[in-house]
């Protein structure tokens, strides 16, 4: 092929920059929802990143806490501490082992968080639903990515 003969249309480079600039734009959504939500619910953000886990993944012991959210256990026993004393998780007795304890969201948790989440969890579930297969495979397969690279920075 010559300088002067066309070329067959290249697809134009994918625009990286506005993906980046979207996903900034996301998590500065999520921090301010998470901010609300904290207010709405009276709870600190280490608080409701312990009862994320708490509804999530169940009861669990301060060090199985500790552990999971990458903290001291010196500073679950205080986050653990505030949310017992707001009434938003009780601590039970092991039911194997009498020398520990489980922390348990209080029943009301799930219904009072949920009523300020649901609004965001119908917004996302509409957005998915008007989306063809391939295009939620798409989206998968990036966030699936972006999660990797988020371990990797973070040596998961």
């Amino acid at each position: 092929m010559t300088a002067n003969q066309p070329t067959d249309p290249q697809p134009a480079p994918p625009a990286e920059g506005s993906i980046r600039d979207q996903l900034r734009n996301l998590t500065r959504r999520q921090q301010r929802f998470e901010r609300y939500l904290g207010r709405q619910l009276r709870v600190d953000p280490a608080g409701l990143a312990v009862m994320d886990h708490l509804v999530s993944e169940g009861p669990a012991t301060p060090s199985e806490l500790a552990r999971a959210l990458s903290t001291s256990t010196a500073a679950m026993t205080l986050v653990i501490d505030r949310l017992a004393d707001g009434g938003h998780a009780s601590r039970q007795p092991h039911p194997g082992d009498r020398r520990k304890v489980l922390v348990t969201p209080a029943e009301h948790w799930e219904e009072a968080a949920f009523e300020h989440v649901e609004p965001l969890v119908v917004g996302i579930g509409e957005i998915t639903d008007s989306m063809t297969a391939q295009e939620q495979a798409t989206v998968v397969a990036f966030l699936e990515r972006a999660v990797a690279a988020y371990d990797r920075a973070t040596k998961v």
